[in-house]
């Protein structure tokens, strides 16, 4: 098995093939399809589990010093983590919206140079 590049035609390959049922076809096709999906996923899940055991670290050390610093250190890190969660989602409407806008301008100009 290759790198990633040869996937669009062995995926082609497995779902033309006829003499194979198709159930077995499909199968075939999302196993490849998982394969490039958990390449793509590895590095988002890592950094959420990063994430998460800094956040589960914090308030247990917290925990350790009293009630209240715990309650503390779990609100901070919910002010924080909401923070960050809506900075990521405006940043990815603005993104989404400037593609939009680009494509219209592209359009009427004709192609670019």
């Amino acid at each position: 098995m290759g790198g990633h590049g040869d996937t669009p035609s062995r995926l082609e390959s497995i779902l033309t093939d006829t003499s194979a049922p198709l159930a077995e076809r499909a199968w075939a096709a999302g196993a490849v399809e998982l394969r490039l999906l958990a390449r793509l996923a590895a590095p988002a899940v890592v950094v959420y589990m990063i994430n998460y055991v800094m956040s589960m670290s914090t308030q247990i050390f917290s925990g350790h010093l009293g009630n209240l610093e715990l309650a503390a250190a779990s609100l901070g890190n919910t002010g924080v983590q909401t923070f960050a969660y809506g900075l990521m989602v405006r940043h990815d409407s603005l993104i989404s919206s400037l593609y939009t806008l680009t494509s219209q301008v592209i359009n009427r100009r004709g192609s670019p140079p």
